[in-house]
């Protein structure tokens, strides 16, 4: 009798070892990074999110295309995302890591684009989903200190791979070691050269060569710097160049939602933002993006490649979306660009905000263009006209101060042929208008002592508004360029003074950090006698540029009104004044190397000196503080210049109003500031401050 006749229940033998075995031998299913990550992982509570816990693929839609991309079973080499701060990029890499890890063990290098980036990586970012993440918790080796096997803040040891987080300062991280994936992140920060071992992005490629053709993935991330010089930008560019599409909601059209999409009731809060669809006209509000997210499309928007190919713009009809889903990349990578507008954490309301305080300033303009919009800074490179500009020139009297100037300042270029100083004043107002309020030369040898008596007399002059009151120069920087220790033993014991120093190079802030320099005049050395403050010439002729056009287009036709943020010149400006402040322009470059970089050039055999000027004007008044004066600042000194009959907070507040008339939209409150002093004690320390003579 068989056992199976005598013994029923038991199971045969031959039946379980083969199940067994063809479940051994059986391809598991193919897991794409998009399913790891909406099966696995969670976001924990550090990492800043506002939906900490399990993640979710349908709260940010546009993000699992990417993902797709990155998983072993697409083709495609490289993923690049051009995106705006605070969208999606980080999270896109770090679910990358994560199925690394869990599914498709391996080696991978991370890259920063300095060691303190790297260690806020990983203590904001890696470790916390790791430990939180049940699936690489257990997998991720401890980090033991006498254990060579465990893993460390910088590498992460798991079975059948690792991790190596390094940074773009050295080239040793990028060294050593060979990998299967790669993610450059915040590469629009990299040098051009580490270690003189070439570009650290090439350096990183060269790790993966070996697996070139057993699947090698590439992610890279960034927000964009400018345009010219941007990596991210240049990579998206050569990319196919997906865009995400929303579905309108009244016509059913997909469209791509740009930043003039958006508009709004008002200038004050609650702005009332809405979206005005460009494929039928119609209002969009903000409750209903998440409805067009979750049916939103990528398209590759690249360049077409022939006659054949065509490009879907920017209004794509919902019947023909899916042949556009359809377009071949012609070899392109994928790449992908998402700006803050299209996230769904992102309010409408506040992007405004943000656009009305930025835009009239050329740095808030750049950071919102590069943080907000997602886009590469193109910068006032190219030379305004100086006959428009000519042209623009107002009557009124040089050496007095305009209605509308809070603060005053000036600068002086130091010059060896023919041996001057050459100076000019100027004004400020609110949103940073600027008027020229005096220019002058003194002749003769800047070692001179007699010289600099006469320069000392105009850095203490007082110049006169038109209620007969004068007003000193605040802050007054000299050029070191030549006669270094004449400027620096003048300055060094008069403290509205400023020794300057002009930095090349658009890595160079507007104001660099003061260092103490010491002073070797005549003989005689006083150790860190005096106090250098370094300038950036870069953003500085691009916020002149920025600055000069405006004056160019000149007062609004229906308002009379100036823009905000021009520079107004009075008649005794001639020709040769705006040849000179429009001398330079900006000329994209190739390095040695290969690379691109953006420089300011001269025109050949054109004088610069009033656009050096200008700028150092304009670094004095950042020293002043007026780039980060707040509403209630600049009440202050609203107040100082308000008429002498006017005191109470009306007339203060109407003083703002004819100070808009000439400047544009006024920054002051529309009530008194809270936590401040008394008009009566504040209008006592003002006039005593400002009111001399």
């Amino acid at each position: 009798m068989k056992p199976s006749e005598r013994f029923p229940g038991i199971a045969s033998g031959r039946v379980m070892i083969a199940a067994a075995l063809a479940a051994a031998l059986a391809v598991p299913p193919a897991m794409t990074v998009a399913m790891w990550a909406d099966q696995e992982r969670v976001v924990p509570a550090e990492s800043g999110s506002p939906y900490p816990g399990k993640w979710r693929n349908a709260l940010t839609p546009f993000g699992v295309e990417p993902m797709e991309c990155l998983s072993p079973s697409h083709p495609c080499s490289d993923v690049v995302m051009m995106c705006s701060a605070q969208v999606i990029k980080s999270e896109v890499g770090v679910n990358f890591v994560g199925h690394t890890i869990d599914v498709d063990p391996s080696g991978m290098l991370i890259a920063l684009p300095s060691i303190d980036e790297a260690h806020k990586f990983v203590k904001l970012k890696l470790q916390p989903a790791i430990d939180a993440t049940p699936a690489l918790r257990f997998k991720v080796k401890e980090a033991k200190s006498r254990d060579e096997t465990g893993s460390t803040a910088s590498f992460k040891r798991f079975r059948g791979g690792f991790v190596q987080i390094t940074h773009t300062g050295s080239s040793k991280g990028l060294q050593g070691i060979t990998v299967k994936k790669i993610w450059g992140d915040e590469i629009s920060e990299y040098p051009h050269d580490v270690g003189n071992r070439g570009d650290p992005i090439d350096q990183m490629r060269q790790r993966a060569s070996t697996f070139a053709l057993l699947g090698a993935k590439a992610l890279w991330t960034s927000t964009p710097k400018n345009k010219g010089t941007c990596r991210i930008t240049a990579l998206y560019e050569a990319s196919d160049q997906r865009r995400y599409y929303w579905p309108c909601p009244h016509c059913g059209a997909f469209f791509v939602f740009r930043f003039e999409h958006l508009k709004w009731d008002s200038e004050k809060p609650p702005h009332g933002a809405h979206v005005i669809a460009p494929c039928c006209g119609c209002q969009i509000e903000h409750w209903q993006k998440r409805e067009m997210l979750a049916k939103g499309v990528w398209l590759k928007t690249f360049p077409a490649a022939d006659d054949t190919d065509v490009v879907p713009g920017d209004v794509v009809e919902a019947d023909q979306v899916m042949a556009f889903r359809a377009r071949l990349s012609q070899g392109r990578q994928p790449g992908f660009h998402l700006w803050r507008g299209q996230s769904p954490f992102a309010d409408w309301n506040g992007i405004v905000a943000e656009w009305l305080a930025a835009k009239d300033s050329t740095a808030k303009l750049k950071t919102f263009t590069q943080q907000v919009l997602g886009e590469a800074f193109e910068e006032a490179g190219e030379a305004p006209d100086h006959l428009k500009l000519f042209a623009r020139r107002e009557e009124r009297d040089s050496g007095k101060v305009p209605e509308g100037v809070l603060a005053i300042t000036g600068w002086a270029d130091v010059q060896r042929q023919p041996p001057r100083i050459e100076y000019a004043v100027y004004g400020w107002g609110l949103s940073l208008t600027a008027w020229l309020i005096e220019k002058d030369v003194i002749l003769g040898d800047p070692y001179d002592e007699e010289v600099w008596a006469k320069f000392a007399e105009v850095t203490t002059r007082l110049y006169p508004d038109e209620w007969g009151r004068s007003w000193p120069i605040e802050a007054f920087g000299v050029d070191s360029g030549y006669a270094s220790h004449a400027v620096y033993n003048f300055v060094r014991r008069r403290p509205n003074l400023y020794a300057t120093d002009g930095r090349k190079g658009a890595t160079h802030p507007l104001v660099g950090t003061p260092k103490k320099v010491d002073v070797n005049y005549h003989g005689r050395t006083v150790r860190a006698g005096a106090i250098l403050w370094p300038i950036g010439g870069h953003p500085l002729k691009s916020a002149l540029y920025a600055a000069l056009q405006k004056t160019i287009d000149g007062p609004d036709k229906m308002t009379g009104l100036w823009p905000a943020g021009c520079i107004r010149f009075p008649m005794d400006c001639d020709e040769a004044f705006f040849q000179q402040i429009t001398a330079e322009y900006l000329k994209t470059v190739e390095t040695r190397d290969g690379f691109t970089r953006q420089e300011w050039q001269r025109r050949p055999g054109q004088a610069n000196e009033q656009l050096d000027i200008w700028c150092g004007n304009r670094a004095m008044a950042y020293i002043l503080g007026l780039d980060r004066y707040t509403p209630a600042k600049w009440a202050v000194r609203i107040l100082a210049h308000a008429a002498p009959e006017q005191g109470g907070a009306d007339d203060l507040f109407a003083s703002a109003e004819r100070v808009r008339g000439r400047d544009g939209e006024p920054t002051a409150p529309a009530t008194e500031p809270r936590n401040q002093p008394s008009q009566v004690v504040r209008r006592r320390v003002v006039r005593s401050r400002y009111m001399e003579g």
